[in-house]
């Protein structure tokens, strides 16, 4: 092709253009990026987000609580935010919020590739904020009751899933109402998830004495109608998390914890010696929340649940809910070739309530999605669900190749489709419950939440519960009943958001009535305290 002069001049000026932008662009960038500093920018971003988990004892690998540690795995933490695979939150936060909620924002990310991309500088080590300060040993605080398993057991180095039950004996002198209820995981590289049970019978404890070995192998449930079927459950990334104020679960005298443990395939054997952490409720509980699952194959309208090889197939599930329901959370459950979960419902009058969304199932990071509002659910809406599965071998996830028809089972490498509600009656007002006004929280907005307990107390001591909405520092002290300081419990003490819990040490305090106070950036709690003798 023949160019006029004129033209070849016109492109040769754009090409150096072009040049001259590409050339400026890193220098540009290196220049934004150098105002990024590991002590004002990424800190904050890492305590909020990863340190949860990252730190020692934690669930991840490896931990990221200093600068040393976060520059070290600077690439890593660059590529997985920039995927999106980390944080592990797999809800679509576009679709619905949620307490727990851990998403970072295009802008953080983008903020987090510079640092890396530009040398990851520290700045100054003295802006660097304080590490959060997490409970030892439990994401809550210090429990009233730890039900440990009575021996460790050994997983078998088969490579093959187990299904185990354990019978844990509780012994307390009264029934008591719970706040919370927590798993612990003994051994995190095999224990995959739990379902626990609760019952007053002997039936669990005859068929593990039927069985060899501590506890006995039982695939689906617990071989018998328990009175609680799912009292509690944890999965990988599950957060632990008190129930709102006056509702909980009951704990009965002389029952039975059945422990559920989904031991993953693992090459070597490896032990595991896993807890149950249960804190009682500190207010009275007058509404006891039912964990169910609403969606199963036997809510299908395109059932039977089969997954053909080498297809993708999309279920469509529906229930009609009989009473007014209010709900508290749902937790979608599936194996390795499902890719995506919407749950969602539709009132009577036609209204669409948004429950959950997930457009990238992993079925590494299952969790509970809990709303930071009660949900009420008419009685006559119409539950509603679709389900995606990917059976082709496209799919990484897939665990046969070539892929093979896939149906329900209790296995890894079979399928299941079950999403399961936290749920009781309606009441008036419900509807009006707001849990948090910020993703990731579940505090009252605008005010700090705290009790003391017990109230009376003796002087062997007591204890401060409280909730932020927000990290940030906390100050707790003592002050008799004119005001004066007895004691300084925590000064200026850095607690991420969420429940925390504080022992108050009434060591040589004398009999009466004083004041504990709680300050910090979401405001100032006073509540009266009785000493007695």
């Amino acid at each position: 092709m023949n160019y006029k002069p004129t033209h070849m001049k016109h492109c040769f000026s754009l090409l150096f253009l072009l040049l001259a932008l590409l050339a400026s662009g890193p220098r540009a960038q290196a220049q934004t990026g150098q105002q990024v500093t590991f002590s004002q920018h990424i800190a904050p971003l890492v305590f909020q987000h990863c340190t949860s988990c990252h730190r020692v004892g934690e669930v991840a690998p490896f931990p990221l609580t200093t600068y040393a540690e976060v520059a070290s795995h600077g690439q890593t933490i660059k590529y997985v935010t920039g995927t999106r695979y980390m944080p592990p939150w797999k809800g679509d936060p576009t679709y619905r919020h949620y307490l727990d909620e851990n998403t970072l924002t295009t802008t953080e990310i983008q903020q987090l590739k510079d640092w890396v991309d530009n040398g990851m500088p520290q700045g100054n080590p003295a802006l660097t904020p304080p590490v959060p300060t997490f409970p030892s040993g439990s994401q809550l605080g210090t429990p009233d009751l730890v039900i440990p398993m009575a021996q460790a057991f050994t997983h078998q180095g088969n490579g093959q899933d187990l299904y185990r039950v354990f019978v844990l004996p509780v012994n307390i002198p009264a029934n008591r109402d719970i706040a919370a209820i927590e798993f612990r995981a003994g051994n995190k590289r095999i224990v995959h998830h739990a379902i626990i049970g609760l019952d007053t019978t002997q039936q669990a404890q005859a068929l593990d004495a039927a069985d060899p070995g501590y506890g006995y192998t039982q695939f689906g449930g617990f071989g018998f109608n328990p009175v609680e079927g799912m009292w509690s459950g944890w999965v990988s990334g599950t957060q632990a998390r008190f129930f709102p104020a006056g509702m909980g679960k009951k704990l009965y005298r002389r029952a039975s914890v059945l422990l559920q443990l989904h031991y993953g395939p693992s090459a070597t054997s490896q032990k595991d010696s896993s807890v149950v952490n249960i804190f009682y409720a500190r207010q009275p509980v007058t509404r006891y929340v039912q964990t169910v699952p609403v969606i199963s194959p036997a809510t299908l309208s395109n059932g039977p649940f089969v997954i053909p090889a080498g297809q993708v197939k999309t279920f469509h599930a529906q229930y009609t809910v009989p009473i007014d329901a209010t709900l508290l959370s749902v937790a979608p459950h599936a194996h390795f070739i499902n890719k995506s979960w919407k749950i969602w419902a539709v009132k009577p009058n036609g209204d669409t309530i948004r429950l959950v969304k997930i457009n990238d199932w992993d079925f590494r990071w299952q969790g509970i999605y809990r709303f930071t509002g009660l949900q009420r659910v008419p009685a006559g809406s119409r539950l509603m669900a679709d389900i995606t599965y990917d059976n082709t071998a496209s799919n990484p996830r897939n665990p046969f190749s070539p892929p093979q028809q896939m149906q329900w089972g209790e296995s890894t490498l079979a399928e299941m489709l079950l999403a399961y509600f936290e749920v009781l009656p309606y009441q008036a007002g419900d509807e009006n419950v707001v849990l948090s006004t910020v993703p990731g929280t579940a505090t009252a907005p605008g005010t700090v939440q705290m009790a003391v307990y017990p109230n009376p107390a003796a002087v062997s001591g007591s204890s401060v519960n409280f909730q932020l909405e927000r990290p940030g520092p906390v100050t707790v002290s003592l002050l008799d009943e004119t005001g004066r300081l007895v004691r300084a419990v925590v000064r200026d003490k850095l607690y991420p958001a969420g429940p925390q819990q504080i022992p108050l040490s009434l060591t040589g305090v004398s009999p009466g009535l004083y004041f504990v106070r709680l300050q910090s950036n979401e405001g100032t709690r006073n509540e009266k305290l009785v000493v007695n003798r």
